[in-house]
């Protein structure tokens, strides 16, 4: 693998001329909200905010929006359907290891037959750079291993004194490097990088108090149902968890039609398994109509269904969903008491 260094200053001159070329997307800070970061399109180098916590919404949203239209559709013989996707390649900058390892985990999830085209498609527009970040109080990505994570990236920045030291990771990311003015790194820009990746596992203090595949036996085995009621008696079940989880990938489609009734669109939305209505069918039965069976399925969903299937948790460990819990819901407090509970013979409970 290649390194580099590229002073602030040669990356902010860097940025303004990629800027003129492609369409670049990041965080940036809220305007009405300070300290809150969220991933759009930037303009210029001043827009761009690389030294975040994280932001309320992953960077999934540019590949997968909250709501997207999919296709027109026009009644005929035959109708006629007018597939409605952008193509244009675009630069996805500032993208946490956790987030990089989400990403990693759509793609996976995504590409299980039948495959989702939509999200390869829209995957295959980006260019991404990640960066490395120090954790707050809800960062627990340590315990899930995705702490240091590079998968899906072309490049990687870390933090350095007046400088970043970028790692290249795919022949895309050497083409974009390109016009930077770089030098290569040396023995002092290595131990620099050492000493934030030191501070960056000193201030993590979020963890599970179990590794992952014992946790999965954990949840498989049952016997919870006391915490599962207890943590349900303070959810208030309004999705927020899902909705910012970087890794959840359930959607609901609607056809709204023209008022000639003619023609309409097809529009896809995500969807979240805390709602009452998710498990509702046909009939008017509900599979989970009992809000504590919502809160079993999601951690099931996170740490033991897809675990079993897919080989990797649900969960990055970056903690938007405690941050967002109106109830204050802390994924790793549940799943330690969950743990806690097992262990003193609660399943024989």
């Amino acid at each position: 693998m290649q390194t580099y260094v590229v002073s602030h200053e040669d990356w902010s001159l860097f940025l303004d001329r990629i800027m003129e070329d492609w369409t670049v997307v990041g965080p940036r800070q809220r305007p009405d909200q300070p300290g809150f970061h969220y991933f759009d399109q930037v303009k210029g180098p001043l827009d761009l905010t690389l030294d975040y916590t994280t932001t309320t919404i992953p960077p999934k949203k540019v590949f997968f929006p909250p709501t997207e239209n999919l296709f027109r559709f026009t009644e005929g013989n035959p109708p006629s359907i007018d597939v409605v996707c952008e193509t244009t390649p675009f630069l996805l900058i500032g993208v946490h290891p956790c987030d990089l390892a989400a990403i990693d985990a759509l793609d996976a999830a995504y590409s299980c037959p039948p495959a989702e085209m939509r999200w390869a498609v829209q995957r295959k527009r980006a260019t991404i750079i990640g960066i490395d970040c120090l954790p707050d109080e809800y960062c627990f990505c340590a315990s899930i291993g995705t702490s240091e994570s590079r998968k899906t990236c072309d490049l990687f920045l870390t933090p350095i004194d007046g400088a970043y030291f970028i790692e290249i990771h795919t022949a895309a990311g050497e083409k974009t490097l390109k016009t930077a003015r770089k030098v290569p790194a040396q023995a002092r820009h290595l131990e620099e990088v050492k000493r934030w990746r030191s501070e960056k596992v000193a201030r993590t203090t979020a963890s599970l108090d179990s590794p992952i595949a014992e946790f999965a036996d954990i949840l498989d085995r049952g016997g919870l149902t006391p915490v599962w009621q207890e943590v349900a008696s303070r959810c208030y079940s309004c999705g927020s968890c899902n909705t910012t989880c970087p890794t959840c990938f359930c959607f609901s489609m609607d056809d709204e039609f023209d008022l000639t009734l003619a023609g309409g669109v097809r529009r896809r939305s995500w969807d979240s398994c805390q709602l009452l209505e998710f498990a509702l069918v046909a009939g008017g039965h509900n599979f989970r109509g009992e809000r504590w069976q919502r809160v079993r399925h999601r951690w099931h969903r996170k740490f033991l269904y897809l675990y079993r299937r897919l080989g990797r948790p649900y969960c990055t460990g970056c903690g938007r969903c405690s941050r967002a819990c109106a109830a204050d819901i802390n994924i790793v407090d549940v799943s330690n008491q969950l743990i806690s509970y097992s262990q003193k013979g609660g399943h024989n409970a």
